[in-house]
């Protein structure tokens, strides 16, 4: 809801999305916070609320859960003021302990200034709503609350010998009451506290009558000494990294690379003055990171394999060879994501560090053994042979009972399954690919009439 709701009136229209969605066929019960309590985890005001909603078992649901996540935005969007946004509980959590940010995408907007900051808001939020795949764009800085200003005016508080500290406690005192001592009642410290007869009200008309106590022992009214006026300032100032921010939220529909791309084209429009800048942030700005962290990552994970793989082979070509069914794999995975339909996300990458150990033990364990048996006398051409013979078994069984494994977390279609699905779908479409080139493609990049140097085993016998 709009900055300062209260609680009445933010707790009242929680209790009518709670009835729509009891209402729903589909949904079986409703879970709803409404603020945060004073010792809870979340951290929200009373204008922002939550509501869990756990689905009929899918035997007896007639809608997907896209289908039901539609129909409450049809109805939900209907209530004029109240902004949503749809997640599933895991995926919520995932995005706010990944980016601090309870969404996928985020515009954010560095600045000093505050107006200056909200005016910029504003222009970028009229470009994103250019953009067809965004929807339920978010802007809460354009919400300002009406907040009450005083200002003192120092030519009259020197003369009346008062200091804008005096005005503060006043207000205070008038407001809440001043402490006069503590009292001991059953082993319990109580405060006691001086307060008006009626709680004042605070209206601008109010503050300007209050009495001001002066060092002499007169009073004079806040007005004689400040300036009190009615200003419409944003809710909360923001900051990111030690500078102030304001965040546009936004749910993207399709690759939110492109959308990305789309943007930083249409937003450079924008002019930006010296101290400016403009960044996109929320998940996809942590995955992009990540994706910088995992390239580094493999690129010295195979460079390290490819070293000791030559150690141990004593052989400078044949790691060379056993590290080709990496990008086979790579290549069978991303063919298996674009037939299913699956998106990249961390779990796509889980799903490749583990293809590139699978492929890579496979590989080394066929090469190995036609070593072993050219070592004996065989040809190098026999001992491949008979180690794809011998070596079938366990590289078919290895393969055979990963998939199976998988197959199910890969078809799943429970809510909450989608966490899990694009490492399965990886696995399973790497894992076929790098078997093939395991056993057909492998024997036939080894050179044929080169007889390998015995394992480092057996050299240094």
């Amino acid at each position: 809801m709009p900055p300062g709701t209260s609680l009445t009136e933010s707790d009242r229209i929680a209790d009518l999305l709670e009835q729509e969605a009891m209402g729903q066929q589909d949904i079986e019960t409703v879970y709803r916070r409404t603020g945060s309590s004073a010792r809870g985890l979340q951290v929200e005001g009373v204008n922002q609320g939550e509501l869990t909603m756990k689905l009929a078992p899918r035997s007896t649901r007639t809608r997907t859960l896209d289908q039901i996540m539609n129909d409450l935005r049809s109805v939900y969007n209907q209530i004029p003021g109240a902004l949503f946004l749809y997640h599933q509980p895991t995926q919520e959590k995932m995005d706010e302990s990944l980016s601090g940010l309870p969404a996928t995408f985020g515009v954010t907007i560095f600045g000093t200034e505050v107006n200056e900051l909200i005016s910029l808001s504003v222009r970028a939020e009229q470009i994103m709503a250019r953009e067809p795949a965004l929807s339920n764009i978010i802007n809460n800085a354009k919400i300002r609350s009406p907040q009450i200003l005083v200002q003192p005016d120092p030519v009259e508080l020197a003369r009346c010998h008062l200091s804008p500290a005096d005005i503060f406690a006043t207000i205070q005192a008038a407001r809440f009451g001043v402490l006069a001592t503590t009292a001991l009642r059953q082993s319990q410290e109580v405060q006691v506290l001086v307060k008006l007869p009626t709680r004042l009200d605070m209206t601008v008309e109010s503050l300007r009558q209050l009495a001001v106590p002066t060092p002499s022992g007169q009073s004079v009214p806040l007005e004689r000494v400040a300036r009190i006026e009615i200003a419409r300032l944003p809710s909360a100032v923001t900051h990111l990294n030690g500078q102030r921010e304001i965040t546009i939220l936004a749910e993207v529909s399709g690759s939110v690379s492109a959308v990305a791309r789309r943007l930083r084209q249409s937003l450079s429009a924008i002019q930006l003055s010296p101290g400016y800048s403009i960044a996109f942030t929320g998940q996809y700005q942590v995955i992009g990171r990540m994706i910088r962290d995992f390239i580094l990552t493999a690129v010295v994970a195979v460079t390290l394999i490819y070293f000791i793989i030559a150690i141990e082979f004593g052989s400078w070509l044949q790691p060379l060879i056993i590290l080709i069914t990496i990008p086979m794999a790579l290549v069978g995975a991303i063919v298996f994501l674009a037939l299913t339909r699956v998106g990249i996300d961390v779990s796509v990458g889980m799903g490749i560090l583990t293809l590139i150990g699978i492929a890579v033990n496979n590989a080394i364990v066929l090469l190995a053994y036609a070593n072993r048996e050219a070592a004996r006398g065989l040809t190098m051409p026999e001992a491949l042979s008979s180690a794809a013979a011998i070596r079938l078994r366990p590289i078919l069984m290895t393969a055979t009972a990963t998939i199976i494994a998988l197959v199910p977390v890969a078809v799943n279609p429970a809510v909450g399954s989608r966490i899990f699905q694009p490492f399965a779908v990886t696995v399973i479409g790497g894992l076929l690919w790098a078997t093939v080139a395991t056993l057909v493609l492998l024997p036939m990049l080894v050179p044929q009439h080169r007889r390998p140097k015995p394992p480092l085993q057996q050299r240094g016998r």
